[in-house]
């Protein structure tokens, strides 16, 4: 015994309907969509689709007479005047973009040279720059060979001050060398002067005493 369907085929149909009255063409309307908005399986919608699109192409083809011949020309004039009205139109339309368009170029080009105006004055402005940025840096590149040449300079004299502070401190140390020697010979002097003041006052006595000696024999 076959299980009874879940969903109705009025369930299915309601939404089919609702679709086709919201606009929508019923050959346009999916299984997929149906299973997805009522349910059931793929196939069920698919079987109810397929008679929903049958009887809804029945229904229109009953409920819509043959169009009769005087409304086909109908609408064949209408759609005769319809394109001189818009063929007419569009010369209108066509004219004015045209204007539209030669002012745009217009305009379009006086910008243009406007810009290629500012843009020569700009790359002028830029020459001259690279122009000054050369001879500044022609001159800066002297200057640091000025540079270098002077620091090679205070290097040297820095060498020959280091040298000439050798010198001097040799000379001091010489000097002090010379100052003790001098020392020493003045001690020596005095010494030396002393004996000398010693022997002067020896011999001086020894002459009174020699004289002494021989003023009674005469």
């Amino acid at each position: 015994m076959a299980r009874p369907e879940k969903y109705t085929e009025d369930e299915y149909l309601s939404w089919v309907e609702s679709q086709v009255v919201s606009g929508r063409s019923v050959k346009d309307i999916k299984a997929a969509e149906l299973q997805k908005a009522v349910g059931g399986k793929y196939s069920r919608c698919q079987e109810v689709l397929a008679q929903a699109q049958d009887r809804f192409v029945e229904q229109q083809s009953d409920s819509t007479p043959p169009m009769p011949v005087w409304f086909r020309d109908f609408v064949t004039r209408l759609s005769e005047q319809t394109r001189e009205a818009a063929e007419s139109q569009w010369f209108k339309v066509g004219r004015g973009i045209n204007e539209s368009i030669k002012d745009a170029t217009v305009i379009f080009e006086d910008r243009q040279a406007d810009y290629e105006s500012r843009l020569s004055e700009q790359l002028d402005q830029i020459r001259t720059l690279e122009a000054n940025d050369d001879d500044q840096a022609a001159q800066i590149e002297q200057l640091q060979t000025q540079l270098s040449k002077a620091l090679g300079e205070v290097s040297d004299q820095k060498s020959d001050n280091a040298g000439l502070k050798s010198e001097v401190s040799g000379w001091k140390q010489q000097k002090a060398d010379f100052d003790v020697q001098l020392s020493t010979a003045r001690e020596d002097l005095k010494a030396s002067e002393r004996a000398v003041a010693e022997a002067r006052s020896e011999r001086d006595i020894l002459k009174g005493k020699v004289q002494a000696y021989e003023s009674p024999k005469k």
